[in-house]
């Protein structure tokens, strides 16, 4: 790998095969508060426009992923200062999650709170077997700020979200599989290899029908089916014209691999 960025204070960046590792560093804990998330926000969206990179991995430095929100800092705020905190952080979310590129959230430790928020603002999430993850604000009288909620729905379904919302109870690797809350378990000294391997495959294909299909799915989550079609549809209409599609239709026609040009946009 070749580390690419040098300018953030609590991220690294570094570059492999196609991929955007992205590492949080901020001992003891990576615990969030606004100028890290921030960062990664940055840090990721800066990476993605790279015409190199074609998907993203973010992980965590040392024994956690992101242990949650820094509660020291949180409880120096004043009631006028926390709605600039929430906004501030659900808007960095947001941007994680609208990266036009496949982003998967390597989760290397205890992703709690916020870490977990920022583990569903990824498209995928893959768990190291002994790490636990969970959203415990309800055992501090608060509740998830940074799209918790909301995401967590998306990904395992009402009930089992309020289940988990309710209680604040962690999840161990075999329980957050079983929920979907994870696609993959991986040994721990296995897990970011894996997910860049993971990811270089898919930064291998054709980018600009990744770059589609994720705008389908985010259109389906903001405004429903309809919106979702119509994404298709336009999508679809913008992808076949492009070289990689004439490349991907004349491999299968002659019954061989495609050969794609993992070009950053639609031509």
């Amino acid at each position: 790998m070749t580390v690419t960025e040098t300018e953030f204070q609590h991220v690294r960046i570094e570059i492999d095969r196609g991929v955007g590792l992205l590492t949080v560093d901020r001992p003891p804990a990576n615990a969030l508060d606004l100028a890290l998330v921030q960062e990664i926000s940055l840090a990721a969206t800066r990476t993605a426009a790279r015409d190199e990179v074609g998907a993203l991995v973010i992980t965590g430095a040392g024994p956690r992923f992101v242990a949650g929100a820094d509660i020291k800092m949180m409880n120096s705020l004043g009631a006028d200062e926390m709605p600039r905190f929430i906004s501030g952080i659900q808007r960095a979310m947001d941007d994680i999650e609208a990266i036009p590129l496949p982003t998967i959230a390597a989760v290397n430790g205890h992703a709690m709170g916020g870490g977990m928020e920022l583990a569903l603002a990824c498209d995928l999430r893959m768990l190291a077997d002994g790490a636990r993850i969970g959203l415990p604000e309800v055992k501090l009288g608060l509740l998830p700020g940074a799209g918790g909620t909301q995401r967590l729905v998306e990904v395992v379904g009402k009930g089992r979200a309020l289940d988990l919302l309710y209680t604040g109870r962690q999840l161990g690797a075999a329980e957050a599989l079983a929920l979907g809350l994870v696609n993959s378990v991986h040994p721990v000294d296995r897990l970011v290899p894996d997910a860049v391997a993971y990811a270089a495959g898919i930064a291998a294909g054709a980018r600009p029908a990744l770059r589609e299909l994720k705008a389908c799915v985010l259109a389906h989550l903001d405004g429903g089916r309809r919106a979702g079609m119509r994404a298709e549809a336009s999508g679809i209409d913008r992808l076949f014209g492009t070289a990689d599609a004439r490349e991907g239709i004349a491999a299968f026609v002659e019954k061989r691999p495609p050969r794609f040009g993992q070009g950053a946009g639609l031509d």
